[in-house]
């Protein structure tokens, strides 16, 4: 099968009909970082579907400057949550990106294609790549080279190559010591049988935020959910955004064969990884297909699918009997993950779990103060690698963040993906920012300092 008909409807080209569902009304722009950053119509939604437009009728080559119109989209589907006229951007972005796949570099194709099939799957690569980067940080600790604040753009003041390598040295976060997951955590309470929930670790989530997955899993069990830690492999987000679809759909058969032999919920610490596991009935055609063989993959993707949770679906800390004797913090912010939020249609549960943790720690006497973050479902300008391949424009995104965060004077701001946590981390090392950036789970976890 042709790479362009596993995305969409699209068949070999990108959809008109599609692309003349948006009327260019514009109500989309307040919604885009990076129309908000540039201030260019042609980094906007309405702007990439004229774009591509031009494209589908072919009176533009996808080369050159539209290209990279549509690489710098962030893919946060701000503009779709915003769209009165139910533009569907995604199917729309995602019919492009085997079109952005073939403008690139074939020097860069290659890379990102071996990093994709050979190194994220690679488990005992990425641990061991993490216990070197450890050793390294160890030895040459970050400091920052002055306590005044200044905003993310004012510390770019070098070269742009310079600019670029000061920021891919902020992307990476403290790694933290790696502890391989029990094939099983029982839970404290007695659980029914069908309580059990599966935990998907994740590839790079695992190693650069593996307290996460641990703390993720000991909150379950205390509300009576015993855990299991199956094998897996990495999700396929990143190759999918990517355009590179064979790596996508070879990785998604390879997780559905592994958890068809499980039971139970499979919980996601991850909302770039549950977007993406949410999604994997797309890759396989429709139910409705001709061909048995994708007609049946199709079938199983939807079962192994309807079982992805996002932690922030099945965590409560009503649920956990133990008392909250710990504040994590006097004041919290949380800024939402365009992957849940956007993605998933998620938004209630994760201010719902913070409020429930305040409630617990009111019980105990201590506080807890919820502080609303502005434009809190605007994009931080991670985006899987985009950060890396535009990152000018990531640090434009980002710089408008950290000063709405800034404005809050919170402690802490939590999310619920590794990609903005490394993201606002970089932000805050580069502003000289004091907020501490952390996981949703890991800071109810806090709250529990026997479990930590």
């Amino acid at each position: 099968m042709p790479e362009n008909q596993v995305i969409s409807p699209v068949t070999g080209k990108l959809d008109a009909d599609l692309l003349a569902s948006c009327i260019h009304c514009g109500l989309c722009l307040p919604a885009c970082p990076t129309y908000q950053a540039t201030g260019r119509e042609s980094e906007s939604p309405r702007g990439r579907i004229y774009l591509l437009s031009l494209v589908e009728k072919g009176e533009l080559p996808f080369a050159g400057e539209t290209a990279e119109h549509i690489e710098s989209c962030l893919g946060c589907l701000g503009c779709q949550t915003a769209c009165p006229s139910g533009v569907r951007y995604e199917e729309i972005l995602n019919g492009a990106r085997p079109y952005l796949k073939r403008a690139r570099p074939k020097w860069l194709t290659a890379l990102l294609r071996l990093g994709f099939s050979q190194v994220l799957p690679n488990y005992w690569l990425l641990i061991t790549g993490g216990k070197v980067f450890r050793l390294f940080q160890s030895m040459f600790p970050k400091r920052k080279e002055n306590a005044d604040r200044v905003s993310v753009l004012d510390s770019m003041t070098g070269s742009a190559f310079l600019n670029r390598l000061k920021a891919y040295a902020a992307f990476v976060p403290k790694i933290p010591k790696y502890y391989p997951h029990p094939k099983r955590r029982d839970a404290s309470l007695s659980a029914p049988a069908d309580a059990v929930h599966q935990l998907f670790s994740g590839c790079v989530m695992d190693v650069l935020y593996n307290q996460v997955n641990h703390a993720t899993a000991r909150l379950l069990t205390m509300q009576g959910c015993p855990v299991e830690r199956s094998d897996q492999t990495c999700c396929g987000a990143l190759a999918y955004h990517a355009g590179e679809i064979d790596i996508a759909r070879k990785l998604a058969k390879e997780n559905i064969e592994k958890f068809e032999k499980t039971e139970g919920k499979i919980v996601v610490t991850s909302a770039g990884c549950g977007a993406m596991l949410k999604e994997y009935p797309h890759l396989f055609g429709s139910e409705t297909s001709k061909d048995e063989a994708e007609n049946s993959w199709h079938m199983r993707a939807q079962a192994f699918s309807s079982r992805v949770r996002d932690v922030v679906e099945v965590l409560s800390p009503r649920k956990i009997a133990a008392p909250a004797t710990q504040s994590p913090a006097l004041s919290v912010a949380y800024h939402a993950a365009c992957h849940l939020a956007h993605a998933q249609g998620i938004r209630n549960e994760p201010k719902e779990i913070l409020l429930a943790l305040r409630e617990k720690l009111a019980e105990s006497g201590r506080s807890l103060n919820l502080v609303e973050l502005k434009d809190a479902e605007h994009c931080c300008g991670s985006a899987g690698i985009y950060n890396v391949i535009n990152t000018e424009l990531s640090m434009e995104v980002l710089n408008r963040k950290m000063e709405n965060i800034d404005d809050t004077g919170a402690e802490f701001v939590v999310t619920t993906n590794p990609g903005c946590l490394l993201q606002l981390n970089a932000g805050a090392e580069l502003s000289n920012s004091p907020v501490e950036v952390m996981h949703l789970a890991e800071f109810v976890s806090r709250a529990y300092p026997e479990f930590r």
